[in-house]
């Protein structure tokens, strides 16, 4: 094999970078998953500021319907994208795409923080693990966008 045939990204079987197609496909879905995460998550913060300011309205001070709306509504849309996050994760760590180490400490101290909250019952202390897996939902989104910069540079 000459220099010039091993420095090439793309194989024989229609492979990128040492990564074949089917693995290729594998990532782009777990990209999209991310996306509808990311959306729940932005979906969580506007129905949060939304029924927060009409919470704030006097005519609504004493309506239960929209103070739950505040106060679980987005709870329930950031616990929606928590299966996709973890599915992220797992596509992420079988391809590489991050170090395991930094996979294990951002899904780790989320999910410490939101079992932590929800077994001892600290519901003022649960909108840090919330918090959290939405952080984690962004490094994924940034590591999906490295990942096909490189790709696309290879190509």
């Amino acid at each position: 094999m000459s220099q010039s045939e091993s420095t090439k990204p793309v194989e024989e079987s229609g492979g990128v970078a040492g990564f074949p197609p089917l693995a290729i496909t594998r990532i782009k879905e777990a990209q999209k998953l991310n996306r509808i995460a990311i959306y729940l998550v932005c979906l969580a913060l506007a129905c949060f500021v939304f029924f927060g300011t009409l919470a704030s309205v006097q005519y609504f001070h004493d309506s239960d319907l929209l103070y739950q709306l505040f106060h679980y509504l987005p709870y329930a849309l950031v616990g929606l994208s928590v299966p996709l996050t973890l599915y992220d994760a797992f596509i992420i760590y079988r391809y590489r795409l991050n170090q395991p180490s930094i996979l294990i400490l951002s899904i780790g101290i989320a999910l410490s923080l939101l079992l932590i909250c929800l077994l001892f019952q600290l519901v003022d202390w649960l909108w840090l693990g919330i918090v959290a897996w939405i952080g984690v939902a962004f490094l994924f989104q940034a590591n999906f966008k490295r990942f096909f910069k490189f790709i696309y540079e290879q190509t």
